[in-house]
């Protein structure tokens, strides 16, 4: 198969890319990325992009799966406005375009509780796009919604080094629902989009975060 990802650079992303270049079932690798990352391998195949300005041109043709790791955070963003640009205008953009070439099965990494009605800005920008994303025609939508992701990442970042600390040492605390809240890896999160994405799910489909856990 031939799949395309976007999001490639960031730590999930990355992490994603990796595992799909050790599958002999994926034959390319494409990954639209900001700036090129230190990663060399002949089945990956980097097309370097402005996601501003993203057209069906910068898609190769005949994909089978679009990966989307897409994201940032409000801190990162600074605004509202423009955390909504990334992490809403991109990927429906990108997404349309997929649509366009006839991609059938599209990936999406989302985040707990994401709903359209949620008062909390981030839950609700990411509703929004899970919404529009199902209403695109692919034959197959899966969607994660993780809980805080840490791991190996090149910054520190205080509150997930929290969550890890409390999900490594207290897990046995979290029961039933509770254990939605359990923080996860990037590992765990790219090898469970990666199963997914072997398992020929059609239709609809959320995995909650106690599913990413259990990778």
């Amino acid at each position: 198969m031939k799949v395309l990802v976007i999001g490639g650079s960031g730590f999930t992303g990355r992490k994603l890319i990796e595992i799909l270049l050790k599958d002999k079932d994926y034959r390319e690798v494409y990954a639209l990325v900001r700036n090129k990352i230190d990663i060399t391998d002949e089945k990956l195949i980097q097309v370097i992009v402005d996601f501003e300005v993203l057209s069906s041109e910068n898609l190769p043709d005949c994909c089978d799966i679009a990966f989307c790791c897409l994201g940032t955070t409000i801190r990162k963003a600074q605004t509202k406005s423009n955390f909504r640009k990334v992490d809403f205008e991109y990927i429906t953009n990108f997404a349309k375009l997929c649509e366009k070439h006839c991609i059938k099965e599209f990936h999406l990494i989302s985040a707990i509780w994401a709903s359209p009605q949620s008062i909390f800005f981030y839950q609700r920008v990411k509703g929004e796009l899970e919404c529009f994303i199902n209403c695109l025609n692919f034959e197959s939508v899966v969607i994660y919604r993780p809980s805080v992701i840490y791991g190996d990442r090149k910054e520190f970042r205080l509150f997930e080094a929290f969550a890890a600390w409390i999900s490594r040492n207290l897990y046995f605390l979290f029961i039933g629902k509770l254990k939605r809240i359990v923080a996860v890896t990037g590992d765990q999160l790219a090898e469970t989009i990666h199963r997914k994405s072997k398992s020929n799910l059609p239709g609809r489909w959320v995995i909650e975060s106690e599913e990413i856990s259990k990778a």
